[in-house]
């Protein structure tokens, strides 16, 4: 396929197979809420950041690795590409095998991530519910190495597909066995068998496509020059994770410290929402990082990569305002009916929540374009310190100002904009895209003014008007969206100079 017709078969199934996925998610977590409680619920989050800060281990190597099949995938050189898989299999064996051991030295203190310690005793055996979660971490890094090349040569549709249906048989046997056992371990254990299972067969997929990768034992050595590559930039990479686990990986380990399990249940059914949410859009627009990093290794095309650079943040910023503004103005009707009015935050802490999304899926395109080009190497400090500036800030407004989770929120929020607003392009406008900065900047925050402003007023003004969920009111919810998407075409528009309709023709032409 070429580049154009592949981004596009990628970007629409992604986006479908993940929209599919986080509608089955809603239905399991409906499910999951009625048969085991909210407690349970914030259990399940806890393992999820603890296991998230685990996957440190993994470096970033893979996206590393990833970037370097670029070119040879590109030219078909076979015994490069062979040389790098057999070095991306040992490293993620190697990953699998040390979160297993963190895993287990972690085990015996876990009852000390838990503020009230008579709710360690309702939940079941913690310990045994934590390694049946662990299983499932270590077991993702076991036979996925060939899910990245997949990616690289611009099938991540096959991925997508692939994960889709091992997710929707995943959450179909959970919702079974809620309903008939409500059993906690039964719904880890499925989840551990059937990420197995997703893995086998998308090693299945890539060995019939790509034949050659069936017997690694014929690979050479990775060359000198890819191996100082991987060294320099595993390094970068390495605190880019650190930054990513640190900023996304500790919210729930703070609340669960210092406020207790109870609220970080009634924050997980807002971050699910988030979370599927955000996978919907980032699939659609991450789809086209391959297809950018294979126009990136083809010489004189300079131009026309920071042509597409602009197109690209400006379908990005017209994504990030529809998922925002759907978040506004509809994520607490959605929990109060899935879930019940008790386990709705306050206004406030929707907005907060809500920008946050915002301001991170903001930055959806500069992340893939760097991911693209394999610059990790230049953002080594960059991750470190928005990692420690979030930290901090969290820490003390919920430990020294009694915030509560509005502490840890405004954290997050303030490492995007005080860090990586600025200092993300900026490495791709040094060492790639050189003389853009100004139109994006612009862009940027013409952007982040707009969007904010527009949910202040759709959650403080437009969501107190009402206090049930109606046919009129979720008409008039509809009309104020629809309203405020025309409003961001326009301005948006209007101050990048390019055509939503004219862009959409090239495209699909």
């Amino acid at each position: 396929m070429s580049r154009t017709k592949a981004a596009y078969t990628n970007s629409v199934i992604a986006t479908l197979a993940q929209l599919t996925n986080l509608i089955f998610s809603f239905v399991t977590r409906f499910f999951f809420i009625h048969e085991l409680g909210r407690e349970y619920l914030g259990l399940n989050g806890l393992f999820l950041n603890i296991l998230n800060i685990l996957s440190f281990a993994e470096l970033g190597i893979g996206a590393a690795i990833t970037f370097s099949l670029y070119k040879p995938i590109h030219d078909q050189n076979h015994q490069s590409i062979l040389a790098l898989m057999k070095l991306f299999r040992t490293v993620y064996r190697i990953i699998a095998l040390t979160i297993l051991v963190c895993g287990l030295i972690l085990l015996p203190f876990l009852s000390n991530f838990i503020a009230d310690k008579n709710l360690s005793t309702s939940v079941g055996n913690i310990y045994f519910s934590f390694l049946l979660a662990l299983m499932n971490t270590v077991v993702s890094y076991l036979l996925s190495y060939k899910r990245s090349f997949v990616i690289a040569a611009q099938l991540g549709y096959l991925d997508s597909v692939n994960r889709l249906s091992f997710n929707v048989i995943t959450q179909v046997f959970q919702i079974f066995f809620l309903l008939t056992f409500h059993n906690f371990y039964i719904y880890l254990f499925i989840q551990l068998l059937l990420t197995f299972l997703s893995n086998v067969r998308i090693t299945m997929i890539a060995n019939k496509r790509f034949p050659y990768l069936k017997d690694l034992s014929k690979a050479g050595r990775v060359s000198k020059d890819v191996v100082d590559y991987l060294k320099k930039n595993v390094i970068g990479m390495m605190s880019a994770k650190f930054g990513g686990v640190v900023v996304n990986g500790t919210d729930n380990l703070i609340l669960s410290s210092f406020i207790g399990l109870s609220i970080v249940g009634l924050y997980s059914n807002y971050t699910l929402f988030l979370t599927g949410l955000a996978s919907v859009l980032t699939q659609g627009i991450s789809a086209v990082t391959s297809s950018i990093g294979n126009l990136g290794s083809e010489a004189g095309s300079l131009g026309r990569q920071k042509k597409i650079f602009h197109q690209y943040q400006y379908i990005n910023n017209l994504v990030s305002a529809f998922g925002s503004f759907g978040l506004a103005l509809f994520l607490p009707d959605a929990i109060a009916l899935c879930a019940g009015k008790s386990y709705l935050l306050s206004a406030l802490v929707t907005f907060l929540i809500v920008e946050n999304f915002f301001i991170t899926q903001l930055r959806q395109n500069v992340i893939n374009v760097t991911n693209a080009y394999g610059l990790y190497w230049f953002e080594r400090y960059k991750a470190v310190i928005e990692a420690l500036f979030n930290l901090i800030i969290s820490l003390v407004l919920v430990i020294v100002f009694k915030f509560g989770i509005e502490g840890v929120l405004l954290g997050t929020i303030a490492s995007n904009i005080f860090v990586n607003s600025w200092w993300e392009p900026m490495i791709i406008f040094q060492n790639k895209l050189h003389g853009i900065w100004r139109k994006y900047t612009e862009n940027y925050l013409a952007m982040l003014l707009l969007g904010t402003s527009l949910l202040a007023v759709q959650i403080f003004s437009i969501n107190t008007q009402f206090d049930k969920v109606g046919v009129l009111e979720i008409l008039f919810k509809i009309i104020c969206f629809f309203f405020s998407m025309i409003l961001v075409v326009v301005i948006m528009s209007l101050s990048a100079h390019i055509s939503l309709i004219k862009l959409l023709e090239e495209l699909i032409g």
